[in-house]
């Protein structure tokens, strides 16, 4: 069964499971992403998160990234595979699951998988921090808007400010803030928008374009 746990500086979480665990999920993350049109502007964010998560699943039931053994008891143990993964990045595309999902024809394992997702997620932030993760995990599912053309663009400028605070548990206390201030009605969020606007047009390009280049050094 799917397994997770926070990473070290609280950056993330670290989800672990066996091949099949793992290439089931994936699946299921590739059957929602066939209804969203890469080439739609207000498709492609949604796309683009679904297949990165896609990737990092199938890179690790392929062993290409990290390795660990479990052991539930004295005569039970396994050697599980997985990958570190952003919350920030974790919470949109539950978010864009969620929304897709409802479009798409699912069997029991594919919500088998979407619900075990969530379960991982929420138990993670629990055992991060109990008291923020009460906060944080009010947006699984809900209060983040996820189709419209700016979604990469928002979540770019959110990892980004995320990951060029100091890790630790004031960072991750401070994800429900990051996170309505990208919010679509917050004044900040239009102010954000004006910005790009001016910049498209100084470049001479459509919004969705634009891109805030390279992430800042970080440690999970």
């Amino acid at each position: 069964m799917l397994q997770s746990n926070p990473t070290k500086k609280g950056t993330g979480i670290e989800f672990w499971g066996d091949y099949g665990d793992l290439e089931n999920l994936h699946t299921t993350i590739h059957k929602i992403a066939e209804r969203l049109e890469e080439g739609n502007p207000r498709d492609s964010g949604q796309f683009q998160l679904l297949m990165s998560f896609a990737y990092d699943l199938r890179k690790s039931f392929e062993h290409s990234r990290l390795k660990k053994k479990f052991i539930f008891d004295s005569d039970n143990q396994a050697e599980y595979f997985g990958f570190s993964y952003l919350w920030t990045d974790l919470l949109y595309l539950i978010s864009a699951l969620r929304f897709n999902a409802a479009y798409v024809v699912l069997d029991e394992l594919d919500q088998a998988n979407l619900f075990l997702l969530e379960h991982c997620t929420k138990k993670a932030l629990r055992e991060y921090d109990p008291k923020a993760a009460e906060q944080i995990q009010r947006y699984i599912g809900r209060g983040i808007e996820i189709h419209n053309d700016l979604v990469s663009l928002a979540l770019e400028r959110i990892n980004i400010e995320f990951l060029s605070s100091p890790p630790g548990k004031r960072r991750f206390n401070n994800l429900p803030n990051l996170l309505k201030k990208y919010s679509p009605d917050s004044p900040a969020y239009k102010l954000w928008k004006t910005d790009l606007e001016k910049n498209a047009k100084r470049l001479n390009c459509e919004i969705h374009k634009l891109s805030y280049g390279d992430y800042p050094e970080f440690e999970w």
